[in-house]
């Protein structure tokens, strides 16, 4: 539990075929141009400010009800449920921090100095939607089977040097699996690959409602979602801040 509580606070988005020969014929603008084509388009994608999803997590034979909140630019916070306890992992553009009662922790505390840089880089917008103005580069590498379906392997590289292999679909040009390192934490340098699945729609907009992580081969986390909302209006910057003594006091009050 104390691994997966640790790697939990640092994480934080399948369909005719085609032969080999015409997947390597394929360009990175017609990947892209289909890709954002099938899940909605890319300024109807620029309109989303707010997301949040409800549904339900299993890891090490344990299912909890889970709810995650994000808001553009990096605001992000998850909650999970298990046994009347609650776990949560946040980010508030500035403060990352997390409870955790699974290692008897009762109190929020601030995440240190290498898991609040690698929260700071999860992004709300998809890194493809203006990826030249936001510093990336993106090759397309070839070829690779996943779980037996054929996929474009583009590769990202962020304006920090980050690294980030993408695995579309070559029969509807959405990702099913993504391939980078841990930066951070006990499992850091060990490659962890999300796995996005049951694509469904959402107001216009295609959603993977199934995710799965696995880190070095082993499944570590997936969730399942049941509902998700765009641009929620229950959403604000300071539901992810770090709580304030004041509001610690009123909670133990309530």
């Amino acid at each position: 539990m104390k691994k997966l509580t640790q790697i939990l606070g640092i994480l934080m988005l399948s369909f005719l075929t085609v032969t080999v020969a015409q997947a390597q014929d394929a360009s990175l603008d017609d990947i892209l141009k289909n890709y954002f084509e099938n899940i909605g388009g890319e300024d109807e994608w620029k309109k989303i400010k707010s997301m949040t999803m409800k549904g339900n997590t299993s890891a090490q034979g344990m299912t909890m009800p889970v709810t995650i909140q994000s808001m553009y630019p990096t605001y992000f916070k998850m909650e999970m449920d298990f046994q009347g306890k609650k776990f949560i992992t946040a980010y508030n553009g500035k403060t990352a921090w997390t409870l955790n009662p699974f290692m008897g922790g009762s109190e929020p505390t601030r995440m240190d100095e290498e898991e609040t840089k690698s929260m700071s880089k999860q992004k709300f917008q998809d890194e493809f939607i203006d990826y030249k103005e936001k510093g990336s580069k993106i090759e397309l590498v070839g070829t690779e089977e996943v779980d037996g379906t054929e996929t474009y392997k583009v590769k990202m590289v962020k304006k920090d040097g980050d690294v980030v292999f993408y695995f579309f679909d070559t029969e509807n040009y959405v990702p099913i699996m993504t391939r980078s390192l841990m930066e951070s934490g006990p499992m850091k340098g060990q490659s962890i690959e999300t796995f996005m699945s049951d694509y469904q729609e959402v107001d216009g907009l295609m959603v993977a409602f199934t995710t799965e992580q696995k880190m070095g081969g082993n499944p570590v986390f997936s969730m399942t979602a049941e509902d998700v909302i765009f641009n929620d209006v229950d959403i604000e910057a300071n539901n992810f801040a770090f709580p304030s003594e004041e509001e610690k006091d009123e909670n133990e009050k309530n």
